[in-house]
């Protein structure tokens, strides 16, 4: 299936594209200068990429461009129809302000507390044609995402988990261990908190795809699902309420968070 590419996204990676070769500069130079790969600066010329805002203005400045040059066609994106790719970015600015996260994952350990190797498996797995390059650029802003953990004012975290998400060996054996020593350890910081639905539970609300549901101290809550193809960045207090409504009755057959760490801890010494 041909790729969906937004319209603006191609634009914008164009333009960068044309500077680029003007200033004389290769992708690889290019990347150096913004802390990136050149898999991560072709992506982004290509439009398969949306940077952060924060990664164009440092474009334009590396780039020597007047201000706003490339910003201003950045800006267009939010006024596109919903694109995969925009979904995702408006999700990730969403994620990096929210005060309170609630994330419910089936089937992995959830992407805030993934540890590298974990997360670099499920993107290859997911991506079985992609070029390394490109892995190691959605690794990289997989792992960007975990900074807002080690803030100084962290967002609080609630994360239900199905036990089915603890057993799958991603990664291999090795990687499988590590991943759940992370997630024992997370799970007993401060604001943190990790419920696992058993296995024993059987048909349970959640069983139809994983949600996450953003809180703020001065803006309505939205959600985030995804689907195989793209992801669905909703703001309709509707829709939300929907989705809150899902996450409550998962409560309903999770484990304590007490329980829920000596389910974690037994899957851990059972490898």
């Amino acid at each position: 299936m041909k790729k969906v590419i937004s319209p603006s996204l191609r634009t914008l990676g164009g333009a960068i594209r044309r500077h680029r070769e003007a200033a004389g500069m290769t992708q690889e130079y290019l990347g150096s200068l913004v802390n990136f790969t050149n898999g991560w600066v072709s992506n982004v010329e290509c439009g398969y990429l949306c940077p952060r805002k924060e990664s164009i203005l440092e474009l334009e400045k590396v780039l020597g461009l007047p201000e706003k040059v490339l910003l201003d066609i950045y800006d267009l994106i939010k006024y596109e129809d919903p694109h995969p790719v925009i979904s995702f970015e408006r999700f990730t600015d969403a994620e990096s302000r929210a005060s309170v996260i609630r994330e419910y994952d089936a089937l992995v350990v959830p992407g805030l507390l993934q540890i590298p190797e974990y997360a670099r498996a499920l993107i290859a797995a997911g991506r079985p044609s992609a070029r390394p390059e490109v892995v190691e650029s959605l690794l990289a802003a997989r792992l960007e995402r975990q900074e807002i953990l080690a803030r100084d004012d962290p967002p609080t975290l609630w994360l239900v988990i199905d036990e089915t998400a603890l057993l799958r060996p991603v990664g291999g054996p090795e990687v499988h261990r590590a991943q759940l020593d992370v997630l024992l350890d997370a799970a007993q910081r401060p604001g943190v908190t990790v419920q696992v639905i058993p296995l024993s539970t059987g048909a349970h609300a959640g069983l139809t795809c994983g949600f996450t549901i953003l809180s703020f101290t001065d803006e309505p809550d939205v959600a985030y699902t995804e689907d195989h193809e793209r992801g669905h960045f909703q703001e309709r207090p509707e829709l939300v309420h929907g989705w809150f409504t899902a996450y409550q009755s998962l409560h309903l057959v999770t484990e304590t968070a007490a329980a829920s760490l000596e389910v974690i801890r037994r899957t851990r010494e059972r490898l």
